[in-house]
C-alpha cells in the first residue's frame, strides 16, 4: 500500500504501521481500519469517527474511532495533516 498516495493528508508512522500489521487484528478488523482512515483523511467531522482530543499521559494526542472497539490516535500537523501513532482496543495500553 503506498499511504501518501492513497491518504495524502495522513502521515503513516512506523509506530503506527507496526501497531496496525503486528497481527493483533483481524481481516475485518484491518478492513474497519482503513476505512476509518479514508474518513480521517476525507472528513475528520464525520460523526462516525467522533474525533477527540486525548488527556493525560496522551495530552496532544487525538483519537478517532474505527468502530466501538477500535481507536486510532494521531497527532495535528499544519496544513490539516495528521500524524498517526497507534491503533488499538479502546483502552488497551
Amino acid at each position: 500500500m503506498s499511504e501518501s498516495g492513497s491518504f495524502p493528508s495522513l502521515e503513516f508512522t512506523d509506530r503506527f504501521l507496526g501497531s496496525l500489521y503486528g497481527g493483533r487484528f483481524s481481516a475485518s478488523e484491518i478492513d474497519r481500519i482503513l476505512r476509518a482512515l479514508h474518513l480521517l483523511d476525507e472528513d475528520e467531522r464525520h460523526p462516525s469517527l467522533r474525533v477527540h482530543q486525548l488527556k493525560r499521559n496522551l495530552r496532544g494526542e487525538w483519537s478517532a474511532s474505527a468502530s466501538d472497539e477500535l481507536r486510532i490516535t494521531f497527532i495535528r500537523l499544519d496544513g490539516g495533516r495528521k500524524r498517526l501513532q497507534t491503533v488499538s482496543r479502546h483502552y488497551e495500553g
